[in-house]
């Protein structure tokens, strides 16, 4: 709650007329693009009609980011039901069932720890794309410079911006 309100409390001013980019910023699950909140599902829609670098890189993150969640759930699941085949188990000849929760424990591991890797992966793609957007913007922004021209008085220092 309190991290939303400060987010929410901080203002992006332009001065009319100025060519000020605005900058992708995240926040938790929202992303924020001035005024406009969007999910990650939004911004991959945003980042395709204005920077095609930045959207393949965003697009790419978000899908190893959701396999990554995939695989937890499915680890989830197939930990479970080995679980349950072993609660299940007969005590009597009980090798088979037995058997089969301990394999499906340990593909449920294995699936589980596949999952943190890829969704660190998908993370990191995920902020390599907004930073290469904000980049991208803040290049688009008109730098001041100075330059040495000569003139018909003589020579002498310009600045542009």
């Amino acid at each position: 709650m309190m991290a939303t309100t400060a987010i929410k409390a901080q203002e992006t001013t332009t001065i009319e007329g100025s060519n000020n980019a605005t900058l992708l910023q995240v926040a938790g699950n929202y992303l924020y693009y001035g005024d406009q909140v969007m999910t990650k599902k939004e911004c991959v829609n945003f980042l395709a009609t204005r920077d095609q670098a930045a959207y393949k890189t965003f697009k790419s993150g978000l899908q190893c980011y959701n396999a990554g969640w995939g695989l937890v759930g499915a680890g989830l699941g197939i930990d479970l039901l080995g679980s349950i085949l072993i609660a299940y188990a007969p005590v009597k000849d009980s090798s088979a069932m037995l058997y089969s929760g301990v394999t499906c424990i340990g593909l449920g591991a294995a699936a589980i720890l596949a999952s943190i890797p890829t969704i660190f992966i998908g993370y990191a793609r995920l902020n390599n794309g907004i930073d290469m957007f904000n980049m991208n913007q803040a290049k688009s922004i008109p730098q001041a410079y100075w330059t040495l021209q000569g003139s018909q008085d003589g020579i002498g220092l310009a600045l542009h911006f």
